[in-house]
């Protein structure tokens, strides 16, 4: 199963949030092994959320921090996804587009737009697993945006939190979001389908085309990071039984050879080099983090004999595997 990942920009309206508090972002970045200042540029694991906000809610001094933290986001936080609802005919417009690019944002949000009749719900997500200070949090978030987007228009009639223990009921309705429903089936936000007419202020259709032109680059890279990520683990898994080809990672990814083939040449890498790197990576790595012995390794790394291991070696760091590993020991 591949790696959860959320985009850097998810937590960046966090770590304002946190500043304004009057807490220390810096220490809680350090708690979770990123560097002060701000975070880098990309995306991180999902799984580094928990951690974040454990370190949060101890700087902080809060035992309830996404809710906390949401009191003190700001409505707009300068995400594309804002921009495609600012320049959106209608709140609803603006709400469909950005809903096709969420994983921008995140890999773990699903969120989704239902309507019947007068009602509408905005999914958010269904795993039960998630910190549920991340959900309170971006919750809280949404609720603010949506407000300021409609102009006092969007009032949630129910927010619905899948875990059951949470905040008193009061803190929650401190936040302005409505009624809050814990133990529900999903996270979502429950409103009046009407404001989804609401128009916007600030529709522009040529900075519409222009945003959602950008959006749709940067979808296309995340996917590209996304399959070249999936091959890699795929390469990984497949030389432990003696053998990595395109076709069987293809076979894996249930496509034809040739069209992974095109696909990792649009990404601008290819299979072969893709293998190489793991081999030279992993091998690198047992020669120098383990004991085993040098036919361990060559059978770990895909190589059905000795010698050409060592040929392949020299090749790709200059020395021999012996001679590697005595250097990088000592």
């Amino acid at each position: 199963m591949r790696d959860l990942t959320d985009d850097v920009a998810l937590m960046r309206p966090v770590i304002d949030a946190l500043r304004a508090s009057g807490s220390d972002p810096d220490r809680v970045l350090a708690r979770v092994g990123l560097p002060p200042g701000g975070l880098p540029t990309g995306r991180f694991p999902h799984s580094a959320q928990n951690l974040f906000w454990k370190a949060a809610a101890e700087e902080c001094g809060e035992e309830h921090v996404g809710l906390y933290l949401a009191g003190h986001l700001p409505a707009f936080h300068g995400l594309l996804l804002e921009y495609l609802f600012l320049s959106s005919a209608t709140f609803g417009e603006g709400l469909r587009h950005a809903l096709r690019y969420v994983r921008l944002l995140s890999d773990t949000l699903n969120a989704r737009l239902e309507v019947d009749g007068s009602r509408a719900v905005l999914l958010l997500g269904h795993n039960a697993g998630t910190n549920r200070h991340f959900p309170e949090m971006l919750a809280g978030a949404v609720i603010r945006l949506f407000h300021a987007l409609t102009e006092g228009d969007f009032k949630p009639s129910e927010v619905q939190l899948m875990h059951e223990q949470g905040a008193p009921a009061e803190r929650y309705r401190q936040g302005g979001g409505g009624p809050v429903r814990l133990g529900a089936e999903r996270y979502a936000l429950e409103f009046d389908a009407a404001v989804l007419e609401k128009p916007s202020r600030h529709a522009a259709p040529e900075l519409l085309r222009m945003h959602e032109s950008l959006a749709r680059r940067q979808l296309a890279e995340v996917e590209r990071l996304d399959l070249v990520r999936k091959v890699r683990e795929l390469i990984g898994e497949l030389l432990v039984d003696g053998g990595a080809t395109l076709e069987q990672v293809a076979a894996r990814l249930d496509m034809p050879a040739r069209r992974l083939r095109e696909r990792l040449a649009m990404a601008g890498v290819r299979f072969n080099d893709l293998v190489t790197d793991y081999r030279c990576r992993l091998a690198k790595e047992l020669l120098l983090k383990t004991d085993e012995r040098i036919e361990v390794i060559v059978e770990r790394t895909g190589f059905s004999e000795p010698s050409t291991f060592y040929r392949a070696f020299k090749r790709w760091v200059g020395e021999t595997p012996v001679e590697f590993r005595k250097r990088g020991k000592a």
